[in-house]
């Protein structure tokens, strides 16, 4: 597919379903002065065929909408859009009910690769209200699809079909105009649809992605200072500009399959619920996601049977510094896979007899510390350097967990880094737990995966390393110390 550049896109969806409902004001000549300026802080370049104003409806004809940035641009062509003034301080904003848009990108000597788009919607509206201070948006949309096409240009450009529509939208904006634009959000969709197919003509392969996702709700507030542009991430960001988005969703499942020369696959996924979070400031970037009763059924000819699997829980959570500063800064990363089960077909291929225990599989790590940022890690110097400029001053493992067939190890402690060598020397303490382990390995053995002698070894590094703290369970203190030194439950291993 044709790979167009993140402002773009990120315009383009601003395009589809925010900006008429962002920008507005008491009449609408003021509705499409304001709407325009919007675009603009974009990065988009706006033209416009006419304007009339017959009555109480003003029509802006043949307006266009041009995004280039680097190798990429984007063209999003709007036959009219109708303002209409009501009467009573508020304003009726409808588009044509067909628009195209264009995306182009130059891959270097693969040539130029295309992207069509026909953006439909019917019946929707947006009902604007409030002070020209302080707008309040009112969005009613029953359906809105979009369809992309790539089959055009580029030597080794596939052809691929995209098919997206969102129905039963509804929700309020607001924006404050104070020195620049200040959006809040909150909508919901009831149900989003998605499609997508496409082939090789060399291989003569060919793929069918079909998906949904129910009951989306998203929230937000967005603040773009007066005079600065996204296209600019990192002035951006030093200026003032704020993001900050959570979405929820209820039941999703997608559907792939594909033929190639090895033959057919097909792969089935699905998820109870889930959620999204992404908040970007001058200071810090953070992401987090979740997943709940997360599903997993694939198939193919290069598996002897169908391959299953389900997990309870996925999180993901990060915070990252983004900005240079003399002093540390905090940071996070956790990652979470609870209650992970396969299907017994998989079991039975290394354990036929069932010697070792099927229970679900945890792996949790939760960190968080702080680091210092020699340069801002969105700035064009940050981009040239070998590796991020990141400084680790310390680190804090707030869990450590890997539950598997019948072991537990946990762990947590805290770490501070010397940063005077060429390799940053870690200093602190780390306590773990582990129960279970020689029960799985007497399973180990009793499966035939491992020979007993072989498990000796691994028995003989317990007895060294570990203290017994009751039946089947032992603990063990690492210590870092100053100049590299490492001990282990008092014994030195370093």
């Amino acid at each position: 597919m044709a790979r167009v550049n993140s402002a773009a896109v990120g315009a383009f969806c601003v395009s589809l379903i925010s900006a008429p409902a962002a920008f507005a004001d008491v009449t609408p000549e003021q509705v499409w002065t304001a709407w325009q300026k919007g675009y603009e802080s974009y990065g988009y370049k706006v033209t416009t065929g006419s304007k009339d104003r017959s009555g109480d409806t003003y029509t802006i004809s043949d307006v266009t909408l041009e995004n280039t940035s680097g190798d990429s641009s984007f063209t999003l062509t709007v036959p009219s859009i109708k303002l209409h003034d009501n009467g009573d301080g508020t304003v009726d904003a409808t588009m044509s009910e067909k628009m195209n848009g264009v995306a182009t990108t130059d891959m270097g000597e693969d040539g130029p690769v295309q992207l069509d788009m026909v953006l439909t919607q019917q019946d929707s509206k947006i009902t604007v209200s409030g002070t020209p201070e302080d707008m309040i948006y009112d969005i009613d949309s029953p359906k809105m699809t979009v369809e992309m096409d790539q089959d055009k240009a580029g030597k080794t450009a596939k052809p691929v079909k995209v098919f997206v529509s969102l129905e039963g939208t509804k929700g309020t904006y607001e924006m404050k105009q104070s020195g620049g634009q200040d959006i809040t959000s909150n909508v919901t969709t009831k149900l989003v649809r998605m499609s997508a197919s496409g082939a090789d003509p060399e291989t003569s392969g060919t793929f069918n992605l079909s998906g949904s996702v129910a009951d989306v709700s998203y929230n937000g507030s967005f603040v773009l200072p007066e005079g600065v542009s996204m296209e600019e991430l990192d002035t951006a960001l030093n200026a003032g500009a704020k993001i900050d988005f959570q979405a929820t969703y209820g039941a999703s499942d997608f559907s792939l399959s594909a033929d190639a020369n090895e033959g057919p696959v097909s792969v089935k996924t699905s998820a109870q619920s889930g959620a999204l979070t992404a908040v970007m400031t001058q200071e810090s970037v953070q992401y987090g996601a979740t997943a709940e009763g997360s599903k997993l059924n694939m198939t193919s000819q290069k598996l002897p049977f169908p391959v299953t699997a389900g997990l309870d829980e996925i999180v993901t959570n990060f915070l990252i510094p983004v900005s240079k500063s003399d002093t540390a800064q905090p940071y996070k990363a956790k990652i979470a896979l609870k209650g992970l089960t396969v299907s017994d077909d998989i079991w039975n291929m290394f354990d036929p007899d069932k010697k070792l225990p099927r229970d679900p599989a945890s792996l949790v790590v939760d960190l968080s510390g702080k680091a210092m940022l020699t340069a801002d890690l969105f700035s064009k110097a940050a981009a040239k350097m070998s590796s991020p400029p990141i400084e680790m001053q310390s680190a804090d493992i707030n869990a450590l967990q890997l539950t598997l067939m019948g072991a537990d190890l946990r762990g947590s402690g805290a770490l501070t880094f010397d940063n005077s060598t060429p390799v940053p020397q870690p200093v602190g303490t780390i306590d773990l737990t582990l129960t279970g382990a020689n029960a799985l390995m007497d399973n180990l053995v009793a499966s035939g995966l491992v020979p007993q002698d072989k498990i000796m070894f691994g028995r003989m590094m317990l007895g060294l390393y570990a203290k017994s703290t009751g039946d089947d369970a032992v603990e063990s203190k690492v210590e870092f110390k100053d100049g590299g030194e490492i001990l282990v439950n008092g014994q030195r291993v370093q």
